[in-house]
């Protein structure tokens, strides 16, 4: 017993030291965020005053796995500018950081004797590297979030972020909660991320869990411009119209054009004779989703734009809501119509601060972790940092299983063709050489009707 108190004891002490070792007290790591703030250029000059003001620290607080610290910023700073300061701020707080690794077992498993301290002295050799993350937010005052572990890398789906009968698609998770886009409510979507960072993933999450939530009412027309891999297994679901899955242009094309007809036939014949704004108001349950994987091959198609920017300006109110997914956001991959229609972005790592920019009107996905998965989800002014669910093709297997339509195959197709044409068809004996009358010769079949006459 007493040995048990004494390990526990020694055990409690050891983590103390460790932490204040590598991680410092609260007060030093504001001081850090606040050096760093004003030496990367976080200051500025009062117009009438003339003097320099510089971010200030109002209050701290522990929160669940760090810290909290509230700042205040000098007026003609704002968050934006902090953002893109972020990677300085945990690149600072992390820049020789370590802390000691050792558990509860360690401590049990030490003979109190003369050697004792011996092992104690092994326990502060085994160090490993800290990797703190921070979060911002602004509410009127700066937050900083200090976690001193990085977010989990890893993050499994399950059947409990199935919403039924919405179009709201739970993405992953911060470290706070679920991450949802509600299509009924930001009707289209960007993606962007550089490959192998998780877009083919995310998408096709999205389309499994809208055939989940919504099988009766969800339609798609699929545009795979890399030729098809990401999504050849949906083809043959129900819920994927009749010949839309375009790997080229020239389908592409088609199928765009198709999908522009039926949206103005959804406001011609059901919106605007009734007066309704959109299928909201209108209680027209059917959506449909028009999602394009590597869209920036779409753009060197004038006619294919044209009719893209015309789905996302107006596809909002006739629910026809565009999934927009590119690994080379610029100007031109993301033009400018269809951009400023779709407000809600989904960005993973990218190259550039530039391509950050693209996506997101701001830097970020250029710094983030080469975590698959790792992303930055974007609603409208608000970003949060979080980790994609990863659904397997396995898992997606099992679950669109029950939609998808069984084609017969080419030779059973033509054995049904033989058989409809028989049943459709009379048979006629002519025996023309006993004098029989041909009456129904103009039912004959024309392998018979060459010999009907010597």
């Amino acid at each position: 017993m007493l040995l048990t108190i004494l390990s526990t004891a020694t055990m409690g002490g050891l983590a103390g030291y460790a932490y204040l070792k590598s991680n410092g007290s609260p007060k030093n790591e504001s001081k850090k965020i606040l050096k760093i703030l004003n030496n990367s250029g976080m200051k500025i000059t009062d117009s009438e005053t003339k003097k320099i003001e510089t971010v200030r620290i109002l209050k701290k607080r522990n929160i669940e796995g760090g810290m909290e610290y509230v700042f205040q910023i000098p007026l003609g700073l704002g968050q934006k500018d902090v953002q893109e300061r972020k990677h300085l701020i945990e690149d600072g707080l992390n820049a020789k950081s370590k802390s000691m690794e050792f558990n509860f077992k360690d401590v049990l498993g030490i003979k109190w004797d003369k050697k004792g301290w011996i092992q104690i002295k092994a326990l502060f050799k085994k160090k490993r590297i800290n990797k703190k993350e921070i979060e911002i937010d602004f509410d009127g005052c700066l937050k900083i979030r200090v976690y001193n572990e990085p977010l989990t890398n890893r993050l499994d789906w399950d059947k409990s972020m199935v919403t039924p009968g919405t179009w709201k698609i739970c993405l992953g998770r911060d470290r706070h909660e679920r991450i949802y886009h509600d299509f009924d409510q930001r009707k289209h979507l960007i993606i962007a991320g550089v490959p192998g960072s998780g877009k083919s993933v995310v998408m096709k999450l999205i389309i499994t869990c809208l055939i989940l939530q919504n099988p009766d009412d969800v339609s798609f027309s699929l545009i795979d411009l890399k030729g098809g891999p990401a999504f050849a297994r949906f083809k043959d679901c129900k819920q994927v119209k009749q010949g839309h899955l375009g790997v080229n242009m020239v389908e592409s094309l088609k199928i765009l054009k198709e999908v522009q007809e039926d949206m103005e036939n959804v406001y011609q014949n059901k919106l605007v004779p009734n007066g309704f704004e959109d299928v909201t108001e209108a209680g027209i349950k059917k959506r449909h989703f028009i999602v394009i994987d590597e869209a920036a091959d779409i753009v060197d198609y004038p006619a294919a734009v044209e009719i893209l920017t015309d789905i996302v300006r107006k596809g909002r109110g006739s629910g026809h809501y565009v999934i927009y997914s590119t690994q080379y956001p610029s100007a031109q991959a993301i033009p400018m119509q269809i951009k400023r229609n779709i407000p809600a972005r989904l960005s993973y790592v990218l190259d550039s601060g530039t391509a950050s920019t693209t996506v997101l009107d701001q830097t970020g996905a250029e710094v983030l972790p080469e975590i698959p998965g790792r992303g930055i989800y974007k609603g409208s002014v608000k970003q949060n940092i979080f980790q994609t669910a990863y659904m397997s093709n396995k898992t997606i297997k099992d679950s669109i299983a029950p939609f998808i339509n069984i084609k017969p195959r080419k030779d059973d197709q033509n054995d049904k063709d033989s058989n409809e044409t028989t049943e459709n068809r009379g048979y006629s004996l002519i025996i023309e050489e006993n004098g029989l009358p041909n009456k129904v010769s103009d039912s004959i079949h024309p392998q018979f009707k060459r010999r009907s006459k010597r």
